[in-house]
């Protein structure tokens, strides 16, 4: 039986590799490269430490990990419309880095539900997601900064102290007066 390291090495190595290759075989621009492996990596890292739980059998992990993407993804593009910051290229959103977020939060769930032989090379892919964003003109260093401490932080609340959502409940309304939607979360 192969080891659980094994297991992430390969996951992750299959899916790089066949994401890539596509990058690659239709790409001779090495800066356009590097832009691409980062779009790939944001998703394939996530995507990883959920196949790293479910081929573990860890279904409360796998549970972990698709809570944190849900609750990083809202976190991060609030903060984006809330700061409204401009891109370096010009762009809109610029804070905080969401490539970023999606592919550290992908790392901290590793890390912190497997330990650190998971977590250093997730997160050294995480970190070229973070640096293919500053060099295509995407991103000021602050985002992606912010973009990895927002994941690691919901994340980190999630796998490592436990705080997980037990009972979420969206009531619609209309009344007289108005109309909108009741949320209650318990965790």
């Amino acid at each position: 039986m192969m080891s659980s390291f094994k297991v992430l090495l390969s996951m992750f190595t299959i899916t790089s590799l066949f994401l890539s290759t596509k990058v690659f075989a239709f790409n001779n621009n090495p800066d356009e490269s590097l832009e691409k492996t980062g779009d790939i990596l944001q998703i394939a890292l996530p995507i990883t430490a959920a196949g790293v739980a479910f081929f573990k059998d860890d279904y409360e992990g796998l549970g972990q990990t698709i809570e944190g993407a849900i609750w990083t993804s809202v976190a991060t593009h609030t903060l984006k419309f809330a700061a409204d910051a401009e891109r370096p290229n010009g762009g809109k959103h610029s804070f905080p880095s969401g490539h970023t977020s999606s592919a550290v939060q992908g790392a901290a769930f590793l890390q912190f539900r497997y330990g650190w032989q998971y977590g250093i090379p997730a997160y050294t892919a995480a970190a070229v997601v973070g640096y293919s964003r500053v060099d295509s003109n995407h991103h000021y260093w602050r985002d992606v900064a912010a973009g990895a401490a927002l994941a690691t932080g919901i994340q980190y609340a999630i796998t490592g102290m436990g705080y997980s959502v037990t009972n979420f409940t969206v009531i619609p309304y209309i009344n007289d007066k108005s109309s909108g939607l009741y949320a209650r979360v318990t965790f």
